[in-house]
């Protein structure tokens, strides 16, 4: 794998990107479609009105990362540390059609999708400790084995999305979209214990 270095105004296709340290760095205007980044550190970093199309990310460090006016589209994530990303920097409402995101094994502890619609989104077997879920659109998503702890929900349009074997899924019933969503059943009565209802055998 290559170690190619990455600049402003890039327009990269099928590149691969190893080790790659840009803490705190700005990057403008760069765009990279189906590359892969490898053990890269993006902690802080700026990416300005850039695009990311089929990337993969596999053990990266992307915590506060900051994505203004920058475009994803059909990018996966495995194994990255992602604490304390604002989702809502980027720029979603010019993507058409975008495909969705998929996390895997990721800390994504922190970080705010509010408002957003990211339907079909995947988010297996990661920590979303304290994320802001509130008012986005996420139907048909993929929670498999995620934890919730403390995480917000609140008008969100959650139909008919997985939470199988999810963990933490405080979530008012009364004032989220939850027509089709699947829950393991300890967590479903969980759901209803938090309204008050008292369940027996």
């Amino acid at each position: 794998m290559t170690s190619a270095r990455i600049v402003d105004n890039m327009d990269v296709f099928a590149e691969n990107f190893e080790g790659i340290a840009l803490h705190g760095m700005k990057i403008t205007k760069s765009e990279f479609e189906d590359c892969t980044f490898v053990s890269c550190d993006f902690s802080e970093t700026f990416f300005y009105s850039c695009k990311f199309t089929e990337c993969r990310f596999e053990n990266c460090n992307l915590s506060l990362m900051k994505l203004t006016n920058t475009k994803m589209s059909d990018v996966d994530f495995g194994s990255c540390k992602m604490i304390g990303i604002d989702w809502t920097m980027g720029d979603w409402k010019s993507l058409l059609n975008a495909d969705p995101l998929h996390f895997r094994e990721c800390i994504l502890n922190d970080s705010n999708f509010f408002g957003l619609t990211l339907e079909g989104m995947v988010m297996r077997e990661c920590r979303a400790k304290e994320v802001d879920f509130r008012n986005a659109k996420l139907l048909k998503a993929d929670f498999t084995l995620t934890d919730f702890k403390g995480a917000l929900f609140g008008n969100t349009h959650l139909e008919y999305a997985n939470f199988t074997d999810a963990q933490n899924t405080s979530i008012d019933i009364r004032s989220n979209h939850l027509k089709g969503a699947i829950f393991s059943r300890y967590e479903a009565l969980f759901l209803l214990e938090t309204m008050g209802i008292v369940l027996v055998d």
